[in-house]
């Protein structure tokens, strides 16, 4: 899991356009969500401790978890970092959408926080 949010981490600073994908390589379409769910797990895993979860394994569990909810396979999805990592240029656009998709998400939890907030005084 480590390597994987290594690499995860190092795809930011890359570029992407679209284009067609050989087989066995997840779609720009398909890799997005799976991205989002891995930065959610790593928000999670950072929260652990607040959490009170202290297994050892818990950051595999939750990598494990988002490639169960999106059957997709370890190896598939290694492949398709790889192959995303020798193309910035793809990967500019994939990560841009995982961006706006994460920045939504925070957007709708603070709003809704913010009601929850306001029916509380």
């Amino acid at each position: 899991m480590r390597n994987y949010l290594a690499i995860i981490t190092l795809m930011v600073v890359f570029a992407c356009s679209s284009s067609n994908v050989p087989k066995g390589i997840l779609s720009e379409k398909e890799i997005t969500p799976i991205l989002v769910d891995i930065h959610l797990a790593e928000g999670l895993y950072t929260q652990r401790y607040i959490q009170k979860i202290t297994r050892d394994n818990y950051q595999e569990d939750l990598y494990l978890s988002v490639l169960k909810k999106h059957k997709v396979d370890q190896k598939v999805l290694e492949a398709s970092i790889l192959y995303y990592g020798k193309y910035p240029e793809k990967y500019k656009l994939v990560y841009d959408e995982v961006l706006n998709q994460l920045n939504e998400f925070d957007v709708k939890l603070r709003a809704k926080d913010s009601i929850q907030h306001a029916k509380k005084k």
